[in-house]
This record gives structure tokens, sequence and C-alpha cells, in this order.
């Protein structure tokens, strides 16, 4: 079982992904204003330039919008030929905060995983906004501007290990894992912050047996788990398992 802190509260979710959206608007901004602009290649995504993760990034949020009553996961939606890309994504971020804050958080929505309520997506747009804008930030060569609260990266964590490792076997995108993972999550000091254990789950076929532990402070987890830094403090046969297991998309 993990011990990491409760989901985010609503209105902060809310006020968290209102902000990082504005960053990340701004930030994609001035890359469309300097040379190669939108082409810059993201390193997380190889396929992906930044026009296509602004594109992206507008996407989920209008899809994330568009789950807010729905019984089923909604179609996607594109941006208009004639929208620009910083634009689009401006205008999508916008209609994701307004859809949010008029139904509230108990509203019913379609989701990934979990209880099927809006309070899901206010969540989930935060984590997504969150390495989204770390992959923008690296392709400008700003990633040492990134910043993300402990607090944050801890339920980021838990999201993954409670949300996304099991929809990933569940899915067919993952084998599981031969066993389970402990993660001694440190604050930046060294102190311990918290301890979590990936679920064991149907994909895996080695039950509750330990692989390893990795330990670190929270941010570092954070990116090492969705894999746009190394795992700290994991021996490389460790890290090597966590990576072809696909604990996330």
């Amino acid at each position: 079982m993990t011990t990491a802190p409760p989901a985010l509260d609503f209105g902060e979710a809310l006020d968290r992904v209102a902000a990082l959206a504005q960053g990340f608007a701004e930030s994609a901004g001035e890359a469309a204003a300097q040379d190669p602009g939108l082409a810059q290649p993201i390193a997380a995504c190889p396929d992906w330039t930044v026009r296509e993760l602004v594109d992206h990034l507008a996407g989920i949020h209008r899809w994330a919008a568009a789950a807010l009553g729905a019984e089923h996961a909604p179609r996607p939606e594109e941006r208009p030929a004639t929208q620009a890309p910083v634009d689009w994504y401006r205008a999508s971020a916008a209609h994701l905060v307004a859809a949010l804050r008029a139904v509230g958080p108990d509203a019913p929505a379609w989701t990934l995983w979990g209880d099927r309520v809006a309070a899901f997506w206010a969540r989930r747009q935060v984590h997504e906004l969150a390495v989204h804008t770390f992959d923008l930030l690296d392709a400008l060569g700003r990633a040492d501007r990134w910043h993300l609260p402990e607090d944050l990266a801890l339920d980021g964590i838990r999201e993954v290990l409670d949300g996304f490792y099991p929809r990933q076997v569940r899915l067919g995108r993952s084998r599981g894992l031969p066993g389970v993972v402990r993660f001694a999550v440190t604050h930046d000091d060294g102190r311990p912050a918290a301890s979590l254990v990936t679920p064991a789950v149907s994909g895996g076929d080695g039950g509750h047996a330990l692989l390893g532990t990795v330990e670190g402070p929270a941010v570092a987890v954070y990116l090492g788990l969705w894999g746009r830094r190394p795992l700290p403090g994991a021996p490389e046969a460790l890290a090597a398992a966590v990576r072809e297991a696909r604990l996330t998309p």
C-alpha cells in the first residue's frame, strides 16, 4: 500500500491547472517567436515537435472537458487549420478550467479509473501539464526553470502507482513487473517523505516478491517514473525492469 498524501483538493487543483497552463502558453509563445520556432524536437517524445506537443496538450484539455458528464470516452478534438497552435492552446486551457469550475468536483464524468467524478480531471490535468511543461522547457534548453513542489510530486507518484500502472496492465500495454518495487521517497534534504510500493497487478508473474528499492527526492522519482530523467537511487537492473514494465503511457 502507498502512504502518499491524499489527492489534491479540487479548488487547489484548478488553481494549479490555471497557473501551469498560463506558464505553458507563455513558454510556447516564446518558442514560436524563436528560430526554429515550433519545429524544435521534444526529447522525451522523439516523434513530436513543440507544435505537436502544444496541439497534444490542447487536445487533451478539450478531451478532459468533454469527459465531464459523459458515460464513455469522448472523441478527440483537433485544432482548426485556421487557428495558430498557441492561440488554440490558450483557448483550450481556458475552456477546460471554465468547464471544471462550472460543474464542481462531484459532477459525473467519464474517467480513466477510480471514481467517475469531475475531480479526477482536475487532478489529472495538473500532472499532464507538469510533465509536458518539463518537455517544453527541456526542448527550449530551460529545463532548470522547471519547478514542482514536493507535495505535488508525491501526489503524481501516487497517481502513477495506483492509477496509470494498473491501467497499463489492464489495457495490455504492460506485462507488469515480476514482483513489486518500493519507492523510498525523500525530501530534498534527505529526510524520509513517503514509502510507496507498486501494486501486485495480475500482469506480473512475481506476486509480492520485492524486486528492490528506488530511493530519491520526490521530484526526481516523479520525473524518473515518467521517463524524463533516470530513476534515482536504483541499481541499473531494477531501473531497466521499471522501464520495461512501462508504468506510464
